[in-house]
């Protein structure tokens, strides 16, 4: 079959009244075959570009030792534990906890192969890098199939450096990497109208993360609805709902040490109309700051589409939630949501042209819309991370750096060690690694139980201010069992066990 006989098969499978066709086409525009998309080389060197810029970005933080969160430590043990065929017990997230009794990211474990040949942290960053640049594919050649060859370019490079996906690759290693690019590839199948690639590349999504269903359920919704595919569309948002459910309500809770879903206590109080509105309203001025830099990057062309609606269930989950981190946008939060916005926005472009451009904002829009878009990614791009590439203070470790490995050297491989943050992923890697925090937070009461080895850095800021002597406090955290000290260097302590349970 000719590209010309394919092209017009595909078409025939649309709905009617569908904005895409010849009609739209400008003369000024080339619309490139299926097989032109496919050899164009340039969306493969953004991606290679997006991949090593991001690479930069998060390695260089891990090499500084200087983590956002406890979340690399947590995802390095946990990704380790199923490289290692066991169940996914997550000391440093709490002691003897199977981190399924936290969120559903069964996905996740895809990394543990990788992670038996590579034992260390970065292999981590590297696959978030990596899946990251990837999504700029699918993005990148349904904008050159829909709207040319010089939109798809500009447009795969506004999404490739959106600010959220910068966010993402800045603090530590987040499951949600893998929902970029499985929303890219499923959107922007939907978007050139491959329903059925749409359909089977969103029914993973289920395996990143409990929320994710809800999302799911939308795409299925717009393609019964929008793309007139009833079966497929209705059946995908079964399976999201049906997936979400059962994790939030079966399988977390079976995993959790109290048997319940722990996130409950951050969604806020639904218990009234009135009581769901005052939650909506709480930290307003933040959540349409954060609605405002999510278009912004796609000119508010995102809302001209409906798929834009995709990225409702998520946005509405977290402006209900009491924990106001989940607003704004800073974290990873916003990654998931920027494939979403750009396909809508491409989707945009499409329905301006399928309507006529004869106004003169809409045929300003047709002709520069993408290229605005770009200008926009790259005026915020000096505004997030990316910016940092750019500072030689990125690239500069230091002596602390130097000490901190020392002192991970110092703890032998399979031991039980307390450390800080900063120090916890790396020691996740070869060791039974436990966040001092479990122990600080309640003392006397909880917590980890007396390791073999303890690592304090005194330049983390992540424990409560204690005064007097270290050793000492050491010893109390542990619970009376007795402790020496081994090593010491820029403020980096190492204390091994000598007695005690």
């Amino acid at each position: 079959m000719s590209n010309a006989q394919a092209g017009q098969a595909a078409r025939d499978d649309e709905p009617a009244g569908s904005p895409r066709g010849d009609a739209w086409i400008t003369d000024d525009v080339s619309a490139p075959t299926a097989t032109q998309v496919r050899r164009d080389l340039v969306p493969w060197l953004v991606t290679f570009a997006v991949f090593s810029a991001y690479l930069m970005i998060s390695l260089w933080r891990y090499l500084r030792f200087d983590p956002t969160s406890w979340d690399l430590g947590i995802f390095t043990e946990y990704i380790k534990q199923y490289g290692l065929l066991h169940a996914p017990i997550t000391d440093a997230r709490t002691p003897g906890m199977d981190l399924l009794g936290d969120h559903f990211h069964p996905i996740v474990a895809l990394i543990g192969p990788l992670f038996d040949l590579f034992p260390t942290p970065a292999t981590l960053l590297v696959c978030q890098a990596l899946l990251t640049a990837i999504s700029v594919i699918p993005v990148s050649r349904a904008a050159r199939e829909l709207l040319g060859v010089a939109a798809g370019r500009a447009i795969g490079i506004a999404y490739g450096f959106s600010w959220g996906l910068q966010e993402l690759v800045n603090n530590d290693f987040h499951e949600v990497a893998f929902a970029v690019p499985l929303l890219a590839f499923s959107l922007s199948a939907l978007v050139t109208r491959r329903i059925r690639a749409a359909v089977l590349w969103a029914l993973p999504l289920v395996l990143v993360k409990e929320d994710q269903g809800f999302t799911i359920a939308m795409i299925g919704l717009i393609i019964a609805i929008g793309y007139r595919h009833r079966l497929a569309g209705l059946g995908l948002a079964f399976w999201g709902v049906a997936w979400s459910l059962l994790a939030i309500m079966v399988i977390i809770p079976h995993f959790n040490p109290h048997h319940v879903y722990p996130y409950w206590s951050t969604g806020g109080h639904w218990d009234s109309p009135s009581a769901l509105l005052r939650q909506l309203t709480e930290g307003l001025a933040t959540k349409l700051t954060t609605l405002a830099l999510i278009l912004l990057p796609t000119a508010f062309l995102a809302l001209r589409s409906p798929l834009a609606l995709v990225a409702l269930p998520a946005m509405a989950l977290r402006f209900i939630a009491v924990n106001s981190s989940y607003w704004g946008t800073a974290w990873h939060y916003n990654a998931t949501v920027m494939p979403i916005v750009f396909v809508a926005a491409i989707d945009g472009l499409v329905r301006i042209r399928a309507f006529g451009a004869d106004g003169g904002l809409r045929r300003w829009l047709e002709r520069h819309g993408a290229a605005m878009m770009a200008g926009i990614c790259a005026a915020l791009a000096f505004q997030f991370p990316l910016s940092s590439l750019w500072n030689p203070q990125t690239y500069q470790a230091g002596s602390h750096a130097t000490a901190a490995r020392a002192a991970v050297a110092v703890v032998p491989a399979g031991a039980t060690v307390e450390a800080n943050i900063d120090l916890l992923a790396p020691l996740a890697a070869k060791s039974d690694a436990f966040w001092l925090g479990n122990s600080a937070i309640w003392l006397g009461n909880a917590g980890n139980p007396a390791t073999r080895y303890v690592v304090y850095d005194t330049s983390c800021n992540d424990m409560p201010a204690f005064t007097g002597s270290l050793l000492a406090w050491v010893e109390k955290l542990n619970r009376g069992a007795s402790y020496r000290l081994i090593f010491s260097r820029d403020g980096i302590s190492v204390f091994r066990r000598v007695s005690g349970s």
